[in-house]
């Protein structure tokens, strides 16, 4: 009897791609005269403005000023050639220049110099990835943010204080185009991440060496009459520095399993020491925003690790001295010396709110001024609410960009948690969009309760996490791995072709 398959001759062609080889590396222009002329016009301007200030401050150093002002200039000579290194050292060395060196400057700021500087730089390399056919189609959070800012000039143009506008709104321009220069550089190589996270974690070297000796030798008493020594690191207030660590924190966290043995022990450390000047900054909002990101991590890791997370905080309220105070505060209606309580509890915050939103009807349309509540209350405070914010000093048009902003980051990180749910990533990947949703998420906590809106340091490391969580969402996606051939007999050679008779046999 003849076997059916002895009847004919199937001849099958298998083709096996070869192997993936790294794409080059786009060829990005060189400046040409006219940005070194911009540079060197860049270079006259801020030493004659050093000059200027010296002159009207005669106790600042004009070493200091002429240094640093020289140091930008070569700063960014070196960002128009390969601002690639800019980027990366710009997120080194940003959060040491918060408060090392205020009182020589005064208002002139190593970090606002810095700042102008990412926007010149920035946007000259932005313009010529456009011009020269390297630009990719922004995201739609890339759009988001744009509107952004744009959706606050009116609210600069009509601001009832526009010199504390000028200010806040250079730093939303700072946000949108590193955030824009992340995200190019992400849609380029989605690895490039990676390098950022390193120039962030060199980054914060010196807030933690300056949060440990502020701990042990230099520490000050809270002015808020909490009577406990709060630590701020090299930032301005211990509020956004423990922000800065949660995010960083969870950030370490997510990353520590895709480490190899060395790395995990070094990433461990710093995470650890990170973690007890965390808790040594007294900032309740921080804490309660750890907890939900680790939270948060935990469920979408091992579920497992939510009640050790818990055991801990417990351990932490119970242990630590003056957690339990600093949490007890947070209801107290009187001071430490038993009068009237001024500083932040939840219950002037609360009574704070109603204070300031009245404001609002001042200009409804395009607010009071992006910044300028603090200029219009006794206090001269922010409204420690980043959806007031937006409204009062934005008005409609402001509040609209906040809420088309934090919808589409909103709309990327649910999309990246589903696709996490379904194993569409590898482990590396997975790991770090993990700790990339639960830091994005700790600081969303916080929007209820803290000036996070023009917290602009924050803003320039939540960029990274953005930036990648938008790559991953609408970005390019790696083709994934064919199926293998279940008739294929043998596996062939990258980039042979191989035919096979499947003869039948009687």
């Amino acid at each position: 009897m003849t076997d059916v398959a002895s009847s004919y001759t199937d001849r099958v062609s298998v083709r096996i791609a070869p192997e993936d080889t790294p794409a080059p590396p786009p060829v990005l222009p060189t400046p040409g005269p006219m940005s070194l002329f911009v540079v060197l016009v860049a270079v006259c301007a801020g030493i004659g403005a050093a000059l200027a200030f010296q002159a009207t401050n005669p106790d600042t150093p004009i070493v200091i000023l002429g240094g640093t002002v020289l140091s930008a200039a070569v700063f960014g000579i070196v960002g128009l050639y390969r601002y690639e290194w800019f980027l990366l050292g710009t997120l080194a060395i940003r959060p040491a220049l918060d408060d090392l060196i205020a009182d020589e400057f005064g208002t002139f700021q190593p970090s606002a110099i810095l700042g102008i500087l990412a926007i010149l730089v920035t946007l000259l390399h932005l313009i010529s990835l456009r011009t020269t056919g390297n630009w990719n189609r922004p995201t739609p959070l890339g759009l988001a943010f744009i509107g952004f800012f744009f959706f606050f000039v009116p609210s600069f143009i009509t601001s009832v204080d526009r010199g504390v506008s000028q200010g806040a709104m250079f730093g939303i321009a700072s946000v949108t185009l590193l955030y824009l220069a992340c995200e190019q550089a992400m849609l380029r190589d989605r690895e490039f991440v990676w390098k950022l996270l390193i120039a962030s974690g060199i980054g914060m070297i010196v807030p933690i060496i300056t949060g440990y000796v502020q701990f042990f030798w230099t520490g000050t008493l809270d002015e808020g009459g909490s009577g406990l020594v709060r630590i701020d690191g090299s930032f301005a207030h211990p509020n956004p520095f423990a922000s800065y660590l949660v995010f960083s924190l969870l950030i370490l966290v997510g990353i520590i399993p895709t480490l190899e043995v060395k790395q995990k022990l070094w990433i461990g450390i710093g995470a650890f020491m990170s973690g007890f000047i965390m808790i040594a900054t007294f900032a309740r909002g921080a804490w309660a925003a750890f907890l939900l990101g680790s939270l948060l991590m935990a469920y979408r890791v091992n579920k497992k690790f939510v009640w050790v997370i818990l055991g801990g905080a417990m351990v932490a309220f119970a242990v630590v001295p003056g957690v339990g105070d600093r949490v007890g505060n947070l209801f107290a209606t009187t001071g430490e010396g038993g009068g009237a309580k001024t500083d932040d509890s939840l219950a002037w915050r609360i009574g704070y709110w109603g204070k300031v939103w009245p404001l609002f009807w001042n200009n409804p349309v395009s607010g009071v001024g992006i910044d300028a509540t603090k200029t219009l209350t006794v206090e001269a405070k922010d409204p420690h609410n980043s959806f007031l914010q937006p409204l009062i000093e934005g008005g409609i048009i402001g509040g609209i960009g906040f809420f088309i902003l934090l919808f589409v980051a909103s709309t990327a990180g649910i999309r990246v948690w589903r696709r996490l749910r379904r194993g569409d990533f590898d482990n590396r990947t997975r790991m770090l969009a993990v700790g990339a949703l639960a830091g994005l998420f700790s600081i969303a906590a916080q929007l209820l309760t803290e000036n996070v809106l023009l917290n602009t340091i924050l803003w320039w490391y939540l960029n990274i996490a953005l930036a990648y969580i938008a790559v991953l969402t609408w970005g390019p996606q790696p083709e994934p791995d064919p199926e293998p051939d279940l008739n294929r007999l043998q596996l062939p050679a990258a980039g042979d072709t191989v035919q096979r008779d499947l003869e039948g046999t009687q």
